[in-house]
């Protein structure tokens, strides 16, 4: 490897990577290579390959497969069957054990047994081999015979359908052939059956990276697992290098690695380089994978390729599939609703979003073709199909900056490279551990995965300029580097550099943040429709309402708070009433409306796990109140005497300067006057007979709900829902603490001063918007559940808990 400050593309002239050999073979037949189907042995490295064969030559492409696919279509032909997914295998073979025992196992432990043996079928383990181990008991061999049996009546289920599971079907292939137009690059998991049908591949249809080792690998294979057993078995070139360009970093704690990763992709794009020059993260520990995307690389865009794969259950796309199927909704629906707002936001979705709408509506397709396969635990299957499902990111190869996993990226030179986290258990990867089947009974599994990991790692170095190689020591994690991570230091003779890239120590900011009044906030406060709830905001704390109401920030969605049950439920009340004015008479039709509108909500349902409760308590609140007002004169909340409901009136104050706007929950004859109703799903508040709305005007901490109905009653005044003849506003409380104590009036002394009140609005208005700049009220009665706290530097925002003064 060269040193890093070498910025050029090509490497060294002795050095010949198997892709370039792969497309000067193909480049004989230019531009017709439709004739060769070229195999990608490391499976995941199939569309790296395809990317470079298609940029590199173009023409009419050879067929290009992953090594599974290969086998699965060459099993295919031999057997004249078909290939049932992993998916579909999974369900088969849990219909059988459910069919077996009698009984509905967790999903999880059929695919760990699934699992299990498709292990022993692919490094050649029978049942008499495991029957000649130590440390397995008599009991264990009962079980182990007959989860045997079981595979093997799965095989004849399967055939007898015309159908095989490629896993299981393993020793089939190794009698198998290449064909005359076939190419192979890269190697596959040298297991027995591998291993035979690989030393049938001509030497001149391989393609295989050389391996690179250090100076001080021994010249012959030694007796602990090694890539260089492998290389010499098999026949494979080699390579030796001092490995110039090779640095070595252990970190002090797990959180450092996207802090090491931002430097290093931050050096590399401001640094000089070919255009064609990449930067590749080798991700060794995948599990990262979604924390590291959306940490570091989603915000990146198109200057990152993110091969690795996500977890589909982390998206807004899974958790509705999975609602939709603990609920019994229609899977036919939500593909309807997925593929609408896929296509209408399609432009506001960034890559990864996109992924898992078009994941999800996949999903539905694929679980309504296999729910016959399901029976009675469709729902319980259905999850855990929605659980293992994990996303493909579909990015450009030729992005500077490429996120891979090991094997993704063969045969690519490369500027720079980062491998990471090189830990204990991670890498080398761990092999299958079941119930049955450990390094301890089998090492050769063992040996076999360590030997192709090593080969893959070395294959990998030997085609890039510069590498680092990294790993991760946190006591407190209970995580070290793996001892091939201080074998690889100690080969290429390079001391491990100790770093703790500690973050800056946290402090709570300081000062008072304000937004200055500019002449063009100004304007757009003079034309805003205000109401209520806005002056209630720009009075009890500007700064909130600018944010909210004006520039419409949006915050974070950890400071938003779930909707309410009781807020849920006043909503739903309002619409009841709402259509409740048309059913005369009210207090004997309600029971029948509430019902079939609460059953028939299906927001509200999706809302409220504990809906039929919450159904029977503001059932029995509604009851109490019916059976109060049986008398017809007594009618308040269920009068038949509603002359209109929901409705939208504004008029202008303060002389004309000002305008203002509300929605009228009720109007309606009560007692010869028109009543302005508004009602409330809450307990019933009392506030004194001294404090006259008028004084309360210039109260800064709260602005009470008798406000409410005062602009309610200047709006029903000043529009022509009230006619010359008395009127009267009051809250309608729908959860009585007391017998018939449910209405809240305002007096008739505030309602012969609305004039008054509203000009004393107005003129704090007045000296609201003519302020030079908006800063927050902290002693608002909101502001310690504000959803904006985060953005007014609030002083006790972090504290533990307890109001601060």
């Amino acid at each position: 490897m060269t040193d890093r400050t070498d910025h050029t593309h090509n490497l060294p002239d002795d050095i010949r990577t198997a892709v370039g050999a792969l497309l000067e073979r193909l480049r004989i037949d230019y531009p017709d290579m439709s004739r060769f189907t070229v195999v990608s042995m490391t499976g995941r490295g199939r569309d790296f390959l395809h990317h470079l064969i298609h940029t590199r030559i173009g023409g009419l492409l050879p067929t290009i497969l992953s090594f599974d696919d290969y086998r699965n279509r060459r099993l295919a032909e031999a057997t004249g069957r078909i290939a049932v997914t992993e998916d579909e295998a999974l369900l088969r073979f849990h219909s059988l054990r459910c069919r077996e025992k009698g009984l509905f196992p967790p999903p999880a432990d059929t695919q760990r047994l699934l699992s299990f043996l498709t292990a022993t079928v692919e490094h050649s383990v029978g049942i008499r081999e495991l029957r000649n181990l130590d440390r397995i008991g008599p009991e264990q061999l009962e079980r182990l015979d007959r989860l045997f049996a079981t595979m093997e009546s799965f095989r004849s289920l399967l055939a007898a359908e015309g159908r095989f599971y490629p896993p299981l079907e393993e020793a089939r292939f190794a009698d198998l052939a290449p064909g005359e137009n076939e190419l192979f690059a890269g190697l596959p998991l040298m297991t027995p059956v591998n291993q035979r049908f690989f030393s049938r591949v001509r030497h001149d249809r391989r393609f295989i990276d050389a391996p690179l080792f250090g100076p001080h690998m021994p010249a012959e294979p030694p007796e602990y697992e090694t890539a260089l057993s492998l290389v010499r078995r098999i026949g494979v070139a080699e390579r030796r290098d001092a490995g110039e360009g090779l640095n070595f970093t252990e970190l002090a704690e797990r959180s450092a690695l996207p802090a090491l990763l931002a430097g290093e992709i931050d050096l590399f794009l401001r640094s000089s380089h070919s255009d064609e020059g990449q930067l590749i993260i080798v991700l060794l520990d995948e599990t990262l994978a979604f924390y590291l995307w959306e940490l570091l690389f989603r915000p990146l865009g198109g200057r990152v390729n993110f091969v690795p794969w996500l977890p589909f259950a982390h998206f807004a796309a899974a958790h509705r599939l999975r609602n939709a199927i603990r609920g019994g909704a229609r899977l036919a629906d939500l593909r309807r609703d997925l593929v609408s707002e896929l296509s209408a936001r399609w432009h506001a979705l960034d890559e990864a979003d996109r992924a898992a709408f078009e994941g999800a509506i996949a999903l539905c397709d694929e679980l309504t073709r296999l729910r016959p396969l399901m029976g009675d635990g469709w729902s319980t299957l259905a999850e855990h199909l929605v659980a293992a499902k994990k996303l493909h990111l579909r990015g450009k190869r030729s992005a500077p900056i490429q996120v891979v996993g090991m094997g993704d990226a063969i045969g690519i030179p490369y500027e720079r490279a980062v491998i990471l986290p090189m830990n204990s258990g991670i890498f080398p990867r761990k092999p299958f551990r079941g119930p049955y089947l450990n390094l301890i009974h089998l090492p050769r599994i063992h040996r076999t995965r360590f030997e192709a990991d090593d080969l893959a790692l070395r294959q990998f170095l030997s085609f890039g300029h510069t590498a680092h190689i990294v790993a991760v020591y946190d006591q407190a994690e209970g995580t070290a580097p793996s001892s091939h991570f201080a074998f690889l230091s100690t080969e290429f003779g390079k001391k491990p550099v100790k770093r703790r890239m500690a973050p800056e120590p946290f402090g709570t900011p300081t000062g008072i943040p304000a937004i200055e009044n500019s002449d063009e906030l100004s304007g757009q406060l003079r034309l805003y429709t205000w109401s209520f709830s806005s002056l209630s905001l720009i009075f009890t704390c500007p700064y909130r309402f600018i944010l909210q109401g004006i520039q419409k920030v949006t915050p974070p969605p950890c400071f938003e708070e779930e909707e309410h049950a009781n807020l849920l439920i006043g909503d739903f009340l309002h619409r009841f009433f709402a259509k409740l004015k048309d059913h005369h008479p009210a207090v004997e039709r309600w029971p029948s409306l509430f019902e079939a509108l609460w059953e028939s909500d299906v927001h509200l349902r999706a809302k409220l796990p504990d809906h039929a409760v919450r159904k029977a308590i503001a059932r029995s609140y509604l009851a109490d109140i019916a059976a109060w007002e049986r008398e017809p004169e007594k009618r308040l909340l269920f009068s038949d005497e509603v002359a209109a409901a929901e409705l939208d009136l504004s008029a202008s104050f303060g002389d004309g300067r000002y305008r203002i706007g509300g929605r009228i929950d009720r109007l309606q004859r009560h007692d010869g006057r028109l009543l302005i109703a508004d009602l409330k799903y809450k307990e019933k508040r009392s506030y004194s007979e001294k404090a006259v709305l008028a004084d309360r005007v210039e109260a800064t901490d709260a602005f009470d709900e008798r406000f409410q109905l005062l602009i309610y009653a200047y709006l029903a005044l000043r529009g022509a829902a009230a006619t010359s003849g008395p009127l009267e506003a009051a809250h309608l409380f729908l959860r009585p603490k007391a017998r018939g104590d449910y209405a809240g009036w305002l007096p008739e002394a505030e309602l012969a001063g609305c004039d008054t009140t509203m000009a004393r609005i107005a003129q704090r208005l007045d000296r609201a918007l003519g302020a030079e700049r908006f800063i927050p009220n902290y002693r608002a009665h909101d502001c310690p559940y504000c959803p904006y706290k985060a953005l007014c530097l609030r002083p006790d925002l972090y504290r533990a808990g307890g109001r601060p003064w």
